[in-house]
């Protein structure tokens, strides 16, 4: 078992590399949804297209903390964060919608 000031830490350094480049994961995450936005046929007011762009860096960047120190191509790891962006705007309607649901059904 690893002793607590490890686990310390491994947090602290994650926030160090976040802070030094790390936040470019919020603009993938973000230009995935824009990507995407852009391609389809539908007109959105400006406030859907925030909201979803900001969804998209929120996902970035947790991405980022569950892929950081992982052994894998920096080239993966940026398709997984744009991708992961890209269809983070769904993922979070969908839980809403299952939160509505139960609130409807109490």
């Amino acid at each position: 078992m690893k002793p607590p000031s490890d686990d310390l830490n491994n947090i602290v350094q994650s926030m160090e590399d976040f802070r030094k480049g790390g936040w470019l994961v919020a603009l993938l995450g973000g230009a995935g949804v824009i990507a995407r936005m852009l391609l389809t046929d539908r007109n959105s007011p400006i406030s859907v297209w925030i909201r979803k762009t900001i969804a998209g860096s929120i996902i970035g960047v947790l991405a980022y903390f569950a892929l950081w120190g992982q052994p894998i191509d920096g080239i993966y790891k940026a398709v997984i964060f744009s991708v992961s962006g890209a269809i983070a705007p769904e993922v979070f309607e969908m839980i809403l919608n299952k939160f509505r649901k139960k609130i409807d059904n109490a």
